[in-house]
């Protein structure tokens, strides 16, 4: 597999046991990166992979197939935005931390498509995508930059959990305090 990922997957699920048949299956039927497979608080299960369009596409078929009921949400998005790879790894490089935006949402799912969704509507950098780690499977995502860069990747991001009517809540803070920045990162 090449080391540029086009698109990436992701199943939730509310049974553990489950979770770890459709990662198996997922990455035995396509040439796909699996980026996550653990559990989630209280008592679900999260698949994440990566690679070319088609063969995540395929990958994820094949997960909702072996998940079936187990299935609470999933996403699939193609010409994903390069930034959320890292996000998502808590791996983001910050060299300074302007005006903040955290999006909210009731599944983790919901955030990776909400992070994509904010780095693709103006210049933000993702800092992070959490996900559902003693936080009752809820998740969120961070972003930094000039405010109305971060309001404009709110709105965006938002608008897509807000439809899917997973937004737990969404806030722009305008020059973050030095304590914050420095328990962000």
């Amino acid at each position: 597999m090449g080391l540029v990922f086009r698109a990436i997957g992701a199943i939730e699920l509310i049974s553990v046991a489950k979770g770890f048949s459709v990662a198996d299956g997922m990455v035995k039927s396509a040439d796909v990166k699996l980026l996550a497979a653990r559990t989630l608080c209280p008592g679900k299960f999260i698949v994440v992979v990566a690679g070319q369009v088609g063969a995540v596409s395929s990958s994820l078929e094949v997960g909702l197939s072996i998940g079936g009921e187990a299935v609470s949400d999933f996403t699939s998005i193609p010409n994903v935005h390069p930034a959320v790879f890292p996000a998502l790894m808590c791996s983001t490089e910050l060299d300074t931390m302007k005006d903040l935006g955290v999006v909210e949402t009731m599944s983790a799912t919901s955030a990776i498509e909400a992070a994509d969704a904010a780095a693709k509507a103006s210049k933000v950098s993702l800092i992070e995508i959490r996900i559902g780690q003693g936080m009752g499977a809820k998740a969120f995502l961070s972003f930094s930059g000039e405010i109305s860069d971060v309001r404009s990747a709110l709105k965006s991001a938002r608008s897509v959990v807000e439809d899917r009517g997973l937004l737990v809540d969404a806030v722009v803070i305008s020059a973050p305090d030095r304590q914050l920045k420095d328990a962000i990162r």
